[in-house]
């Protein structure tokens, strides 16, 4: 896509193919489309095309893991996630933004932000420097209602939706955590979000979700990091909370 033709891709991986290409390989991924998803959501905040899209961090250096199955919601998903986390630490990430989360095998007691596997190395990464920034989930419609793992971490930055307008969109999931911590950190545009169209070259679309307003922060993270090179995670999570209205 065009809008990927400046991107400053360092390295990628599949979590789930355990190679080094994140596109679509096999019949299965290209009926389940399984790498629309992540195409979409990098586009919010890595795209560059004047006249159509820039995202807010275009000008920043990617590395990209595929770590989600789209045939399947099973707890492998958890450990490619944490595996994916650990490949980019080591690897030098500043930040780290995913678009995921799971609830299928936990129930609303478990968002303590101590027992979920992704939960746990959310916190892991930000105790090694990575600002972890991740979608808050789509629940609020739904009768679990609530934020999703890994969005009940203590040190993550989870990200609520927003219409253009200001108001909570009403699928956004909603907090507190268990232990009764206000979720999410933050929101952002997640209704009609600007991004590419997958599989295109040149095609745009709006798409909602807070798979759409995490990458949005993860990218303003990014700008508030590059202006303030010496902060360490906490300091940038800690402007974000701040100086948001």
């Amino acid at each position: 896509h065009e809008a990927y033709d400046s991107l400053n891709l360092i390295e990628e991986y599949d979590f789930i193919n355990d190679d080094q290409n994140t596109a679509n390989e096999n019949a299965q991924e290209i009926i389940d489309d399984q790498d629309d998803h992540g195409t979409i959501c990098l586009s919010v905040m890595a795209g560059y095309a004047p006249g159509n899209l820039i995202g807010p961090a275009f000008k920043s250096e990617y590395l990209l893991a595929k770590t989600e199955i789209m045939a399947d919601e099973i707890q492998q998903e958890e450990d490619n996630y944490v595996a994916a986390l650990e490949w980019g630490e080591a690897l030098g990430a500043d930040i780290a933004c995913a678009s995921l989360g799971y609830l299928d095998w936990y129930t609303y007691n478990d968002l303590d932000g101590n027992t979920a596997a992704t939960t746990i190395a959310v916190d892991i990464a930000s105790n090694l420097g990575v600002l972890c920034v991740n979608s808050a989930g789509n629940e609020g419609d739904d009768p679990w209602y609530y934020i999703i793992t890994p969005a009940d971490a203590d040190s993550v930055i989870s990200v609520g939706a927003v219409l253009q307008n200001g108001e909570i969109a009403n699928f956004s999931s909603r907090g507190p955590t268990y232990d009764g911590r206000i979720k999410p950190e933050v929101c952002a545009l997640g209704a009609s979000t600007y991004c590419i169209r997958s599989n295109t070259e040149n095609s745009y679309r709006t798409a909602s979700g807070t798979s759409f307003s995490a990458p949005l922060v993860a990218g303003a993270s990014a700008v508030i990091l590059s202006a303030n090179p010496e902060w360490t995670n906490m300091q940038v999570r800690e402007a974000l909370l701040m100086t948001a209205s």
